[in-house]
């Protein structure tokens, strides 16, 4: 797979996996507060301030600015350091500009911190796979 439909892959999933996010997020779909996503352990309650700096970073991103896409996100970060989507957001962005190496630091660090975030593993393992020789 070529970096460029790496890059391509990455950001589809991502964007396309916004508007459920904002959804679950705002309570928009209907889920059990006894099921295992609503433990303690999981991220806390959605700051309005973390997804207008996310949104402000897939924005950046889709204009091609990755630097800025890469500060907002880490504004998020440093809103709600517990925020997976925001290190997959940053790790999206960090593939777009190619430091494919900061990618899978913020990729694993999302899959830390929300083991029942499939994005965050899904591109970890895309990148391990790509960055093996052939």
């Amino acid at each position: 797979m070529k970096v460029h439909q790496l890059i391509g892959l990455v950001v589809a999933v991502f964007a396309l996996s916004l508007p459920g996010m904002y959804f679950w997020n705002n309570g928009l779909l209907d889920w059990d507060p006894s099921d295992t996503l609503a433990s303690d352990d999981t991220e806390d309650k959605d700051n309005p301030a973390v997804d207008a700096y996310c949104l402000k970073g897939l924005m950046c991103s889709s204009e091609g600015q990755y630097d800025k896409a890469i500060a907002a996100y880490s504004e998020a970060i440093k809103l709600d350091p517990k925020y997976s989507y925001s290190y997959v957001g940053r790790g999206d962005a960090y593939v777009a500009k190619g430091d494919l190496d900061s990618a899978l630091l913020d990729y694993d660090q999302a899959a830390r911190l929300d083991p029942q975030n499939d994005a965050a593993k899904q591109r970890a393992d895309l990148l391990r796979a790509h960055q093996k020789p052939e």
